[in-house]
């Protein structure tokens, strides 16, 4: 029979234990309330925490890999990092996550298996912890399909896009193959693990590469309110008898960014799909839009960053040229400035001014009082269309299409033709209206040469300099109300004094402007001159010299600039330095870089380049000029056209990209020639 627990041994040993109990609540510094009384320990109040799991299981050939979503399901109220690890994967199979630790609602896994990896399902042990929380554990289920012959090897350009949620946007890639020795048949391409459940989509189009391609397009694009975080999927390519191979791609869907300046856009043409900045010598970095994709006046778009250094580089990228029957995306033109960090705010400032959104609001009226078949040209504010019909009848219609909300002034001008000499087109009569503001489809009450219309002033302009070359002459006339009217375009001859027509004095108002524009017809070494002026005159203008001929380099593969200019600028062409580059193929690659003299710190020499922009997230290197393609170049010194295919904007009807002010004479000069990136 037990022994029962009682008598003196029990009282000692109570005695013994309340002992122990008062000592060890005096080094812990009490135990008990203020007057003595025990406190009865409490149950913690739950902290929050989470759940791990995996999306979907994986299969993978032997020797290729895929790629897991891991799922990190928030609970309570938790909101800390969570660190995912898979530290123990099966023999031959290596997991690599990435994104972790995250405070985000997932990671992605990349899981390579070894080509000697037998077929079968194996399973990948995930293990994950946060601060306080006990660790969490899943496994990502993975069957290895057997090895089988390898056709060809494949690449994804670029493994990252980065995207708003929604809007519109999207982003362009390329998946590329490159064929083993007599494979020359087609290849199917598929994505798997981005099909939109989980807020991104990639698909390839074309889903097939043909027997004569070795590419396809990666088209991504992100859901109305996809949480921000990173999205992975895998692209896939088989051909019938060979193996399977694999490539990852990822989704990072990312909030707008913000900062002080804000270039916005307001023309959906002029949006750049890649909007990159570097602050001063800084790493370039991918700039998030806010707005739609397709901007407008009521709903624009806007690229929004900070500058700490004094001088920056911008860098976009749209769409460019299409040439060919390829599938592949058309061509791309990149747009590069090297500014200061004043001129950068004064560029975004002005974009919606430049380029303002597109209308559907128009006018017309009938207009006569001209004789039979003079040439008649019409011009209205911010770069609305303005067409006349024929003058081979008494009288004919004007039409102004794309005309911008409030007001506008219209310029209408009528020449003669002499038959030649030194002044072929004669203006002979002008018509000027400002403030029109009519409703859309309004019929303008008629215009009249005979009752309302003046004749121009004239003066003449000698140029100099001129070499005996000859040049073009392109007068146009300006508002405070953004017209840029075109008064008289001459073609190109060795004549030095020309005609200077323009409005006469008492028509003018304050802001108006005269702007006459020469260029010289040698194609391989333009020179430009372009001087404003309140009225026209009596008065001189000299070319500047030729331009010294650039140092125009192709990098090697090991460079980290694909083609760079160097040289030096003449005392008059300091103000600028730009380099034009354009590929002589189908689908060209097209790249604009200026660099202002504030950023070349006033010096006579300059370096333009391609930038690097690969440590930019979202930048495909397929938007580059390619390697063993001639590329055509031109360096330009000095502010007027920097030589780009919209050169005759600015040579034939005077649209130049430089600041109108009364008295500015602006000159440049060009160099011409080509490379080949080896």
């Amino acid at each position: 029979m037990p022994r029962s627990f009682g008598g003196p041994l029990a009282s000692r040993a109570v005695r013994a234990l309340l002992l122990f109990s008062w000592v060890l609540s005096s080094a812990c510094g009490g135990g008990g309330g203020g007057d003595g009384t025990p406190v009865i320990p409490t149950t913690p109040t739950p902290t929050g925490g989470f759940i791990l799991s995996v999306l979907a299981p994986v299969t993978i050939t032997a020797g290729q890999s895929g790629t897991a979503t891991v799922v990190i399901t928030r609970t309570n109220g938790f909101t800390g990092e969570v660190s995912v690890a898979a530290p123990s994967a099966p023999t031959g199979i290596t997991a690599t996550v990435t994104g972790s630790p995250t405070t985000l609602s997932g990671v992605s896994v990349t899981v390579a298996v070894a080509s000697t990896v037998a077929a079968g399902s194996y399973a990948v042990p995930l293990r994950a912890t946060a601060t306080g929380i006990a660790e969490q554990s899943a496994s990502i289920a993975v069957t290895v399909n057997a090895a089988q012959p390898v056709a060809f090897s494949l690449s994804v350009d670029p493994v990252e896009f980065e995207l708003p949620a929604g809007n519109g946007w999207t982003a362009n890639g390329i998946v590329s193959i490159v064929r083993n020795a007599g494979f020359t048949g087609a290849v199917n391409v598929s994505v798997t693990g981005l099909s939109g459940a989980s807020g991104a989509v990639v698909a390839a189009s074309p889903s097939a590469i043909a027997a004569t391609e070795t590419a396809s397009n990666l088209m991504a694009l992100t859901l109305e309110g996809a949480a921000p975080g990173v999205y992975t999927g895998t692209v896939r390519a088989t051909a019938t008898g060979f193996g399977e191979q694999t490539a990852t791609v990822r989704v990072r869907v990312s909030a707008p960014s913000t900062g002080t300046v804000r270039w916005t856009f307001c023309n959906a043409s002029r949006v750049p799909r890649f909007f990159a900045v570097r602050d001063g010598s800084g790493a370039w970095r991918h700039i998030v839009p806010a707005g739609p994709a397709a901007a407008t006046t009521g709903n624009p778009t806007t690229f929004s960053f900070s500058l700490a250094q004094s001088t920056a580089g911008i860098a976009m990228v749209s769409l460019g040229e299409k040439t060919s029957a390829s599938p592949l995306i058309q061509g791309f033109r990149w747009d590069v400035y090297y500014l200061t960090a004043q001129e950068v705010a004064e560029q975004a400032a002005a974009e919606c001014v430049r380029w303002p959104d597109v209308t559907t609001r128009t006018a017309t009226a009938t207009v006569s009082g001209y004789q039979s078949f003079d040439a008649m040209v019409a011009s209205a504010s911010r770069y609305a269309l303005v067409n006349t019909g024929t003058t081979g009848t008494a009288s004919t219609t004007l039409t102004a299409n794309n005309l911008k909300a409030g007001s506008f002034d219209l310029f209408v001008t009528r020449s003669s033709f002499t038959g030649g000499g030194t002044s072929p087109i004669v203006p002979q009569g002008v018509i000027l209206r400002r403030a029109l503001d009519p409703a859309n489809g309004a019929v303008l009450s008629a215009l009249n040469y005979g009752t309302e219309g003046f004749a121009p002033a004239v003066g003449t302009v000698t140029f100099g300099n001129t070499n005996g070359e000859s040049f073009f002459t392109a007068q146009t006339f300006m508002t405070s109300n953004a017209l840029n009217g075109l008064f008289s375009a001459v073609a190109s001859y060795t004549q030095i004094a020309r005609p200077w027509y323009g409005v006469p004095a008492s028509r003018l108002q304050a802001g108006d402007l005269h702007q006459i524009v020469a260029t010289t017809s040698t194609s391989a070494a333009r020179r430009a001159v372009i001087a404003f002026a309140d009225q026209v005159s009596t008065r001189t203008l000299d070319f500047g010299p030729a331009l010294p001929t650039p140092s125009v380099a192709a990098g090697a593969t090991a460079t980290p600039w694909l083609i760079r200019a160097t040289g030096t600028l003449p005392t008059e062409y300091h103000a600028r330095a730009s380099l034009y580059l354009r590929e002589t193929i189908a689908d060209p690659r097209a790249v604009m870089i200026t660099a202002s003299r504030g950023y070349l710190g006033g010096s006579g020499t300059y370096e333009v380049s391609i930038p690097d922009l690969s440590a930019a997230t979202g930048f495909t290197f397929f938007w580059n000029v390619r390697r063993g393609t001639p590329v055509r170049w031109t360096v330009t010194g000095g502010e007027g056209d920097a030589g780009s295919v919209d050169e005759t904007f600015c040579m034939l009807i005077g649209i130049c990209p430089v600041k109108p002010v009364s008295g500015m004479v602006y000159k440049s000069a060009q160099a011409t020639g080509s490379v080949v990136v080896p």
